[in-house]
């Protein structure tokens, strides 16, 4: 018997009689990076298309950047650099094209990383379907690997109008992304989403480290599972509990903000001084959303320093509690089973595509709970 861990499938209610749809070649000319006798390159970030978990680029000094791109110089500890990665992005369009080009120019990939795969690095992952059903395109995206600098892969897909998802790299940044369309096919907007988007900071292992493609990572997990957007911050080696990260999480429209950086924080000390902080920042901005409190995982024997640092989390949940805020609290210590819990990781730290899954079983529940109690 089948269990639904994430509900069951559900394909949108939206009424795509209502789409306005163009033909690939009429759409404006400002957009257009390339014609060809078979296909119309289309930039990603133009009116047709929707980008999801980034700012589109036109809205962000032409950039896909995590953080304000107009203020890099002013963030440190890894955040300017790696706030090119783009976890939790997406692409969506909706088509009766059977095909379409996704060709990439990178930037910033994160390689050489032993523990890590390539394409869990820089690969993109694909989905047809629309609300919570959609269909994992996998045998089409395995090559698209073979080159940190760029890429460019033709995608085929079922004849008729579908609803297309480009899930995005997650220690790889993008320079420029377009899109061929066939000639003659149509392109529109895809469906609304069912939530706002949710939010998630914390570690490497939020960013996505070190699944084997973009679609495993435990936030990706979820937000296919309730069909919302994944404002990714995740920081490899320095999610440090900074202000300005928690007011940029402020200043996004978002439905929930699932907190999970303790792994990161230098010291103990570090932790009780940013900890309450960072999550008053966030709530401040948004009083009423569910913010989850997440503790990292462990995969061996919980050290003195974990025990603290959790103890630190669980302070900032019982007062905020006790307060009347809608909080929650997640023990990361009971993400996986107690047996043969090196299955679940790749080196003793990073949890692998079951971990995240695991992970994603943990926190899924409750965040559906408060998102649904919270409509």
């Amino acid at each position: 018997m089948d269990s639904y861990y994430f509900g069951r499938p559900a394909p949108s209610g939206y009424d795509y009689s209502k789409a306005v749809t163009i033909k690939a070649e009429k759409i404006k000319k400002e957009y257009v990076t390339e014609l060809t006798d078979e296909y119309v390159y289309i930039n990603a970030d133009n009116d047709v298309f929707e980008i999801g978990g980034l700012l589109p680029p036109h809205l962000n000094n032409n950039e896909y950047y995590r953080l304000d791109a107009s203020k890099r110089s002013e963030y440190h500890d890894g955040k300017d650099t790696l706030s090119d990665c783009t976890p939790g992005g997406t692409l969506r369009f909706y088509t009766d094209a059977d095909r379409f080009v996704l060709k990439v120019k990178y930037r910033s990939c994160c390689l050489g990383m032993h523990h890590f795969c390539d394409r869990g690095v820089y690969g993109f992952d694909m989905y047809l379907g629309t609300g919570t059903d959609k269909t994992y395109c996998g045998a089409m995206m395995q090559t698209f690997a073979d080159d940190p600098s760029e890429n460019a892969q033709i995608l085929r897909m079922p004849e008729g109008y579908k609803e297309v998802t480009v899930e995005f790299p997650l220690y790889g940044g993008i320079q420029t992304l377009d899109i061929g369309i066939p000639r003659g096919a149509h392109i529109a907007k895809p469906a609304p989403r069912t939530f706002k988007p949710v939010a998630f900071y914390g570690s490497s292992i939020t960013q996505g480290g070190c699944v084997s493609r973009p679609g495993s990572m435990y936030s990706n997990i979820i937000c296919r599972a309730l069909d919302c957007d994944n404002i990714n911050m995740g920081y490899s080696g320095s999610a440090f509990g900074e202000l300005y990260v928690a007011e940029w999480i402020g200043e996004r429209d978002i439905s929930a903000f699932v907190m999970d950086y303790d792994y990161n924080s230098r010291s103990v000390e570090e932790l009780d001084t940013t900890h309450e902080p960072f999550y008053e920042t966030v709530r401040s901005a948004h009083p009423d959303i569910p913010i989850l409190i997440v503790t990292h995982p462990c995969f061996w024997d919980v050290a003195e320093n974990d025990r603290k640092k959790s103890r630190i989390c669980r302070r900032t949940y019982d007062k905020m509690k006790k307060r009347g805020d809608n909080v929650y609290f997640i023990d990361g210590g009971g993400f996986f089973p107690a047996p043969m819990k090196d299955l679940f990781c790749v080196d003793n730290l990073h949890p692998n595509d079951l971990g995240h899954y695991y992970m994603a079983k943990a926190i899924y529940p409750v965040l559906a709970r408060a998102l649904k109690g919270n409509k």
